[in-house]
């Protein structure tokens, strides 16, 4: 099984990943759901896991409305 670490939120539509500003990008589905827990709170959510060039990542909006981000460790 893979671990993910989070990586940050935000609620605007900027956000860098190794220098790349994912909102700006066509994000594209690998097909997964990965389960990850909001170290801030400790929530379980379950996010979809995506990759913009050789960038992946899990993302996914909370119950507060920001986006959540986690890479693979």
């Amino acid at each position: 099984m893979k671990n993910y670490r989070f990586i940050g939120k935000t609620s605007k539509e900027s956000f860098l990943i190794k220098g790349i500003n994912v909102f700006s990008e066509k994000w594209k589905t690998t097909g997964e759901c990965i389960s990850v827990v909001n170290p801030q709170n400790g929530k379980n959510y379950t996010f979809s896991k995506y990759i913009i060039d050789d960038v992946e990542f899990v993302a996914g909006k909370d119950s507060y409305g920001y986006w959540l981000f986690f890479v693979e460790t």
